[in-house]
């Protein structure tokens, strides 16, 4: 019992470190112009179910939306792939964006090449599946694609 109670406070001070809460934008964006970070919205939420919010967490099978911010825009797949550049898009007001405190990593990609990426994106790895192409998936391939892994 005293080991799982050890390994839960560790998972809970290790997910205060590493993620920021309800900001449109990822607050120290401007330390690396370069950077790109992922972030997260409460999934119910954004099906506009009514409850209690989830504490923030990292994880692949979080019931979460999850996003990339990249030079000043944000990617999602809600569906279909979109992306913006105000720091207020239509589901930020009522479901608000937890990010992650560091940049995932570092790009020399131009926006209009992420945009080219998100608008070609169901064409290239199809639809929206909720198992197989959600929005994990799409933001992972735009990380990928970020970081030169894929063209």
């Amino acid at each position: 019992m005293y080991k799982i109670g050890c390994l839960a406070i560790m998972l809970v001070i290790m997910t205060v470190c590493l993620v920021e809460n309800d900001a449109a934008f990822p607050s120290n964006r401007n330390s690396g112009p370069d950077g790109f970070w992922f972030g997260t919205q409460n999934l119910g939420c954004m099906l506009g179910k009514k409850g209690k919010r989830a504490a923030p967490s990292r994880g692949t099978s979080d019931v979460t939306h999850r996003v990339i911010y990249y030079r000043g825009y944000v990617f999602e797949q809600r569906p279909p792939p979109q992306w913006h550049n105000t720091p207020e898009w239509d589901s930020t007001a009522k479901c608000p964006v937890t990010w992650e405190r560091n940049a995932a990593g570092r790009s020399k990609r131009s926006v209009q090449s992420v945009i080219n990426f998100t608008n070609g994106y169901t064409r290239r790895f199809g639809g929206y599946n909720v198992v197989f192409n959600n929005c994990h998936h799409f933001a992972n391939r735009v990380s990928q694609f970020l970081s030169g892994e894929l063209n």
